[in-house]
């Protein structure tokens, strides 16, 4: 096509003089050429389906980046009933291609995906992209994988905050959907722990004994750490349980020799009364 431009340009600029002949015919050849290339562009626009497929067979997070893109792209054209139903596919397919993939960089590209999904909330129910992230979290053997996943749960919470809140909490997540993170905080890892008490920290409250049970303990630890950081970060999640040795660490922690953790603990038990 270029040349067949190049080659009239050449002929539209020569001293014949045609006035307008030149133009009539590249408007001629555009147009034939158009309706030549039009049913092959339209063969190489796969369809939504079509592009859910092939998110099953990619091996690489490019792979899967392009095709996420391309999606986005055809579903950017719908309705907005249309756009939530096909996003939903989509989320469901980056799900399943985390269950399946082999390599943690492809899982990691899902995931993230997933993680986008929510923060921008393309999806009327998010609940079920925590219970993924939860799962490969649970699954992962790689520590820094975990913990990925760990901080990629976290950034979900982000769409509830106010003033950002897209999601109301009727949207949040069952606090069943984090039992399973729970017997991770056995675990002797400070950085897993530490991932795991800040998404602990965003339910609304920590009563059940699910929790509890795995929770309790690592908490009246922290409660007497003598890092007075890991002393305020707690209280926290010490006001959110419905416990009596909680509710004493949290009481002591009130009267704490360091002001930042005395204020922060009052802080905590004034904002749990006052829910």
């Amino acid at each position: 096509m270029e040349a067949i431009k190049k080659r009239m340009s050449q002929f539209r600029y020569s001293n014949v003089p045609m006035p307008g002949y030149a133009n009539r015919i590249n408007q001629t050849l555009d147009n034939v050429l158009h309706s030549v290339l039009r049913p092959l562009s339209n063969r190489y626009a796969a369809s939504i389906p079509a592009l859910l497929l092939q998110m099953q067979e990619v091996t690489s997070p490019k792979q899967l980046t392009n095709l996420v893109n391309r999606l986005q792209r055809r579903i950017w054209h719908l309705s907005a009933q249309e756009q939530l139903s096909e996003r939903k596919q989509v989320a469901d397919a980056l799900a399943r291609l985390m269950q399946h993939a082999t390599g943690a960089p492809l899982r990691l590209e899902a995931a993230g995906w997933l993680r986008l999904f929510v923060q921008a909330a393309y999806l009327a129910q998010p609940e079920q992209v925590f219970v993924t992230l939860v799962t490969a979290a649970v699954r992962a053997s790689d520590v820094n994988e975990q913990r990925a996943y760990l901080k990629m749960t976290f950034d979900c919470f982000w769409p509830f905050r106010y003033p950002y809140a897209p999601y109301n909490w009727e949207s949040f997540p069952n606090n069943a959907v984090f039992y399973p993170l729970a017997p991770l905080l056995a675990q002797e890892n400070d950085s897993i722990q530490d991932s795991l008490l800040t998404i602990f920290a965003e339910l609304p409250s920590l009563e059940d004994e699910e929790i509890v049970e795995y929770l309790l303990l690592v908490a009246l630890a922290w409660s007497t750490d003598p890092d007075p950081e890991r002393r305020q970060r707690i209280t926290t999640i010490l006001a959110l349980m419905n416990n009596c040795a909680a509710q004493e660490a949290l009481g002591r922690l009130q009267g704490d020799s360091d002001p930042l953790v005395s204020a922060g603990a009052r802080r905590a038990a004034e904002k749990v009364r006052s829910a």
